[in-house]
Order: C-alpha cells, then sequence, then structure tokens
C-alpha cells in the first residue's frame, strides 16, 4: 500500500514537472492605435522571450501570413513595430531568432509567371536585454538569363503607349531584369514613369514600391 502510494506521488510530480517546463508563456499586445490586443499568434524563442502578434491573418494563406499588424514582446508595454496593410508578412522562429519574411509577387516563374517570393527577411533576436534588428534584402531571387532580358526589353519597346494592368506586369519584369545586372533593363524601368503617360493611383504605388524595392536591392549590406 505504502508503495502504491509512494509510486503514485512519483508520477503526479513526474507529470508537474514535465508541464512546468512545457509551460508556455501566454499574453495580449498592448493598446495601441494600430490594431487590437488580442494576440492572434506566439512565437516561442529558445532563450525563453516570447514575441506575440495582433492584427490581421490571410485568410487561405499557406504558410500563413499576415498584413496590418504588430508584434511585441510579453512584458513590455511598447511594441517592436507595425507592419501596414502593403505588406504580406510570413513570420517563423529558429532557435532564437524570429524571422519576419516579407512576400511580394514578382515574375519569377517559368514564362515570367508571377509567384510569391521572399523579397527581404527582417531579423528580431536579443542581445542579453537589448532587442536586435535586421533587415537583409534576399540575394537568391531568381535572376534572368539573357534570352529573358532581351524579351522583356523588345515586350517594353513594341508596348502600345496606354496604361493598363498589363503595363504594369512590364514594370514588375523590367525590375527583375535589372536587379539581374542588365543597365538598358535599368534605364527602361527608370523611363517608365513617364513612357505610359502620368502614373497615379494604384499604378503610381505600385511603381514607386518598386523603386524603392531596386534603391533597398542597390544598398551595400
Amino acid at each position: 500500500m505504502i508503495r502504491a502510494k509512494l509510486i503514485f506521488i512519483l508520477i503526479v510530480l513526474t507529470v508537474l514537472n514535465v508541464y512546468g517546463q512545457n509551460k508556455k508563456v501566454i499574453c495580449d499586445c498592448p493598446k495601441t492605435k494600430f490594431s487590437g490586443t488580442k494576440a492572434d499568434t506566439a512565437f516561442y524563442l529558445s532563450n525563453g522571450k516570447t514575441v506575440v502578434l495582433c492584427g490581421y491573418k490571410n485568410p487561405r494563406s499557406k504558410p500563413t501570413t499576415f498584413s496590418e499588424f504588430i508584434l511585441s514582446v510579453c512584458g513590455q508595454d511598447t511594441i517592436i513595430d507595425f507592419w501596414d496593410a502593403m505588406v504580406t508578412c510570413r513570420p517563423k522562429v529558429i532557435k532564437d531568432t524570429l524571422l519576419v519574411d516579407e512576400i511580394q509577387n514578382l515574375p519569377t516563374g517559368k514564362s515570367f509567371k508571377s509567384e510569391e517570393t521572399v523579397w527581404t527577411t527582417e531579423k528580431i533576436y536579443f542581445s542579453g536585454h537589448k532587442l536586435i534588428r535586421k533587415l537583409v534584402v534576399n540575394r537568391q531571387i531568381r535572376k534572368y538569363n539573357q534570352d529573358e532580358i532581351q524579351s522583356v526589353l523588345r515586350i517594353y519597346e513594341t508596348a502600345l503607349t496606354r496604361l493598363d494592368d498589363g503595363k504594369m506586369e512590364i514594370a514588375n519584369k523590367l525590375f527583375i531584369a535589372s536587379i539581374s545586372g542588365d543597365k538598358k533593363a535599368r534605364q527602361y524601368f527608370k523611363e517608365f514613369k513617364t513612357k505610359f503617360g502620368k502614373l497615379d493611383g494604384a499604378f503610381a504605388e505600385e511603381y514607386s514600391n518598386l523603386t524603392a524595392m531596386l534603391e533597398l536591392w542597390d544598398r551595400k549590406e
């Protein structure tokens, strides 16, 4: 009888010990003007820190992506940052680092097919108690070969002057041809803003985003 009680006590202590080791920190986000405070997702770093996300989860995205969200560290009353509705991100944890991949639809597939492509990755980690952020551009994006570059140049040169969605597809192709190292493609990309008339609305916004991406690509890390 005594032995049975001892075994029971040992089992209970073992369960409690395992539970204590696996217990995850749960918290909400601080109050901000950007989003609600209820955490949608928590990211557990190997150093014991917990980062929570509050914001919009893109439906049917696999793996899951988010837009218009904030990140904050459990136990702190300030946020790490806010990512607006214009960006789509896919956060993930590798050991003690939270990686926030920014996803862009770029014509990097076969026959210039648009594909979800990691454009930048922000690394968020801690040095002691200090939070560190480092943004790196994905230099491994597929580049165009010479035949593909020449095809893009011809498409631009023979395009009609009417501005439409198809012309913005050309701008995206010129962007990839530019980061592939072609000088003429880069020149055409710069000329694009006036070649088809004045850019406004969504077209101006998309071209401005591509221009900012090209400037980021040109920076030395």
